[in-house]
């Protein structure tokens, strides 16, 4: 694989910016997919539901700017990330990698043909 074919992402989120949209389902529907819902269903506290949305909404913000669109040209939903059994983030477009701290989480995603 050639560098030449590497497309970079990433984006910064202010995770309190989200926390009003946690039981918005509307939001939830229009940010994650099917899979990342039941995913995030799971989530047993408001705290790690906050860390999942504001990170997967990190990393679909970081996607589209690897395309080098931004949201709008591309959709929330053209971007899945789940995760492996160790709990990594996984997406079957590139590599994402998600982190968490204090009140902002932050997603890079790498896309290679």
């Amino acid at each position: 694989m050639g560098f030449s074919n590497l497309q970079l992402g990433c984006d910064l989120v202010f995770m309190p910016r989200l926390k009003k949209h946690l039981s918005n389902d509307a939001f939830l529907d229009k940010v994650l997919t099917d899979n990342e819902k039941e995913i995030y269903s799971s989530m047993n506290t408001e705290k790690r539901k906050l860390e999942f949305l504001s990170g997967r909404f990190a990393a679909k913000e970081a996607y589209s700017k690897a395309c080098g669109t931004g949201i709008g040209v591309v959709d929330f939903h053209d971007f899945e990330v789940l995760r492996s059994p160790q709990g990594k983030p996984i997406s079957n477009i590139g590599s994402v990698s998600i982190s968490h701290d204090e009140d902002y989480a932050m997603a890079v995603v790498m896309l290679y043909e």
